[in-house]
């Protein structure tokens, strides 16, 4: 995925960067069995979910304004969702 050059403000990002945050707790809570929350959903659904929570995180850590933010969890998640296989 390419960067984007955009032009946003300190606040924008770390709003951003929160809201990726909570998509990848999201999609480790979708994964995670022991989670009651989301055990009323289909594998399908489940996939579904995390994989539209990992496009909107890998949309996110494409924009090239980013400074030196950790990107280590979203990168987990976003593997774990992609890595997701409902018929297992």
């Amino acid at each position: 995925m390419s960067e984007e050059a955009v032009a946003r403000t300190d606040e924008e990002k770390a709003k951003m960067y929160q809201a990726m945050l909570d998509g990848a707790n999201v999609i480790t809570s979708v994964l995670d069995a022991n989670n009651e929350f989301y055990n009323d959903m289909t594998n399908a659904e489940k996939q579904e979910r995390v994989l539209r929570s990992a496009g909107y995180l890998e949309y996110g850590k494409a924009l090239g304004d980013w400074g030196s933010e950790d990107f280590s969890a979203i990168d987990s998640a976003v593997t774990a969702a992609k890595a997701y296989d409902p018929s297992a």
